[in-house]
């Protein structure tokens, strides 16, 4: 139980057994539709129909901590302005330097002189002790896993646009994901799947 801020629940590959032809003759290889399961549904399935599925599919099986529905979610913004202390600070130093210089001995004032010094104190200043504008948001969602499991999933992004509540999303990367995946029980497989392939 926690939060969970980094890494990632991979997937796992069924690799179907590859067929050889008895002509000499290569075989173009057919590319395969992906289907994504939870492991739990497809151990319930028989033997034939994780054969037929294994033919007709790339299958990826997910387990059940590694998907769910968001509940919940809450932002913070935090941003930060930018600085322009430093730029200020820089400039005034230099004219200040510069003015003393020019007012003693036999030194002559300039005001260009003065401008340019100035400029070249503050770009000093602000290279030196500025910092440009940060956009940071932060999202914590409530996740409801396969397993039924309730989860805290935080979430940092530039842009304060966040997945809505209600959607599916694969964990713990937050990437969303089809809606069926969430709501799959051994029926729907068979219907979307099966019919599917009995068709094609």
């Amino acid at each position: 139980m926690g939060y969970a801020t980094s890494g990632a629940i991979p997937a796992i590959s069924i690799d179907t057994a590859s067929t050889t032809s008895a002509s000499t003759q290569p075989v173009a290889q057919v590319s395969k539709k992906l289907a994504m399961l939870s492991r739990p549904l497809w151990e319930k399935l028989s033997v034939q129909e994780r054969q037929q599925m294994e033919m007709g599919y790339e299958l990826k099986l997910l387990e059940p901590e590694s998907y769910g529905v968001i509940l919940d979610v809450q932002g913070a913004d935090q941003s930060t302005p930018g600085t322009n202390g430093g730029a200020l600070l820089g400039g005034a130093i230099a004219n200040a330097a510069y003015l003393d210089r020019a007012f003693s001995g036999n030194n002559n004032y300039s005001a260009g002189a003065n401008l340019a010094i100035g400029l070249l104190g503050a770009a000093l200043g602000s290279a030196a002790m500025d910092r440009a504008p940060t956009s940071q948001f932060q999202f914590r969602y409530t996740i409801r896993q396969g397993d039924g499991e309730i989860q805290y999933f935080d979430e940092l992004k530039s842009t304060s646009f966040r997945h809505s509540v209600g959607v599916c999303v694969l964990l713990p990367s937050l990437n969303l994901v089809s809606q069926q995946i969430c709501n799959q029980t051994s029926e729907s497989i068979r219907a979307r799947y099966f019919v599917q392939a009995d068709k094609d």
